[in-house]
């Protein structure tokens, strides 16, 4: 019999909003206030457990919800679609789960949330009920990935929606039960290993994956294990591939969400960038920073004083250039060279997998730069970037890229020396009070519309 698929959709559609018509108007800032700057929750952390949540076997609360942007928002709605019932209290959410995941209604759209799409389309594979799939122009680019090469060797329908765009796309499981233990790529990206082990407990059968390619964001694929291993999996890891063996999750019933350490380098660019001090706040523990801890072991290279209370505050930069491989925290690549660029200058190396992002990162963050009049050049898996550089203001407005690490690295120079940049929303996918926060430094800022 052949799959009911699900119905198509159309970009016009509410929540579909294009970032490329608007753009951010910013004055530059000649005597900033000191501010408090609380980091918001780690979207990595809340959508991992959202999805653990929906196949737990009871109720369980994430407490520190607070701060959450829309990538985690996207998750929690489909998750809703599928079944999960969640109930929001001051800072937490009470997670109420299925018995089993149910077929959504509807497409479901997690907006910009590439680890949402990935993790969501690995557990829907497993239900048997077809599903249709879609994000933003952003992630309309980046598609499943390695993902769906790994899914319809399973035997997993895969279809998308147009052959000039990755997604929308319709999943039909469930798994074949003869397939082969199949080879996932890890030097692209770690959201399809994730996705595999975090919806292992769907799975009818036991599972062996074979890893190939040199590992990148590992850190990511390790906080993976550990969520899933505190829910009781009982697999194994290691360099080269996954036993994934069938079980049943069982979930904490409390759960406490960190800070996201990587939107602690916009606090360090924007104390760089103005001579403002803030007092950082929410910092987490070091097995909760995916890599980002090396930003306070940089502190003081790049020219600015970490207190152990959270004060940052600005000095002078080392005239070392600095190197600072990326390999466990790509997503440092923007603010960090635009830090640079400001300070000792150096070199960012180990992320390739910077260019298979919301945007090409490594070029991105190079045209970024150079409408502020700094240069840098493109490596083989980074940047190079001088340092002992000052802005200018941009002649004309900004491309963030549809990338909202772009778009606060923009931000946070124009309010040196003034700015346009396009897309002044895109910073509510991680961080939604980024603006609100800049404006009590005294920063001011005004949307206004473009012409298409």
């Amino acid at each position: 019999m052949k799959p009911r698929w699900a119905r198509r959709w159309s970009p016009t559609e509410a929540g579909h909003v294009r970032n490329d018509l608007e753009v951010l108007t910013i004055a530059p800032l000649s005597e900033p206030e000191d501010i408090e700057w609380v980091l918001p929750a780690s979207k990595s952390h809340a959508i991992r457990w959202l999805l653990m949540g929906a196949l737990n076997g009871a109720p369980m609360t994430l407490h520190g919800v607070d701060g959450l942007g829309e990538d985690a928002e996207s998750m929690r709605r489909v998750l809703e679609q599928m079944g999960l019932r969640v109930v929001s209290s001051d800072d937490a959410w009470a997670l109420h789960p299925p018995e089993a995941l149910r077929r959504p209604s509807s497409l479901l759209h997690v907006g910009n949330s590439g680890t949402a799409l990935r993790l969501v389309a690995a557990a829907a594979s497993h239900t048997g009920h077809p599903v249709m799939l879609d994000g933003d122009a952003s992630l309309r680019r980046r598609g499943l990935g390695d993902l769906s090469t790994l899914l319809v060797h399973q035997g997993v329908q895969v279809r998308a929606g147009d052959a000039h765009v990755r997604l929308p796309v319709d999943l039909h499981g469930p798994w074949a039960e003869d397939a082969s233990p199949p080879t996932l790529r890890r030097d692209r990206s770690s959201q399809p290993a994730s996705a595999l082990l975090l919806s292992s407990s769907l799975q009818s059968k036991d599972l062996d994956v074979l890893f190939e390619g040199e590992p990148r964001s590992s850190r990511h694929l390790a906080l993976s294990a550990k969520i899933a291993t505190a829910c009781g999996w009982p697999g194994r890891m290691d360099h080269e591939g996954m036993h994934l063996p069938c079980w049943d999750v069982e979930a904490p019933a409390e759960v406490s969400l960190p800070g996201d350490a990587s939107m602690a380098a916009f606090a360090m660019l924007w104390v760089r960038s103005t001579g403002a001090s803030v007092n950082l706040k929410r910092w987490p523990a070091q097995e909760d920073a995916l890599g980002c801890e090396l930003l306070s072991d940089l502190a003081a290279d790049l020219g600015l004083e970490w207190s152990a209370s959270g004060n940052l505050s600005a000095t002078e930069a080392t005239c070392e250039p600095v190197e600072v491989d990326l390999c466990d925290a790509n997503d440092l690549l923007p603010p960090l060279a635009a830090l640079l660029a400001l300070g000792p200058g150096g070199r960012l190396h180990g992320a390739p997998h910077a260019a298979h992002k919301e945007s090409n990162r490594i070029q991105g963050i190079i045209s970024v730069l150079a409408s502020f009049g700094l240069d840098a050049e493109a490596a083989e898996d980074g940047v190079v970037v001088p340092g002992g550089q000052r802005p200018s203001s941009p002649e004309r407005p900004v491309d963030a890229r549809e990338d909202h690490r772009l778009m606060m690295t923009a931000t946070c120079l124009g309010a040196a020396v003034g700015a346009e940049v396009i897309g002044p929303r895109l910073h509510r996918v991680a961080d939604p009070r980024f603006l609100e926060r800049l404006s009590k430094a005294g920063l001011s800022t005004q949307a206004r519309m473009v012409p298409p």
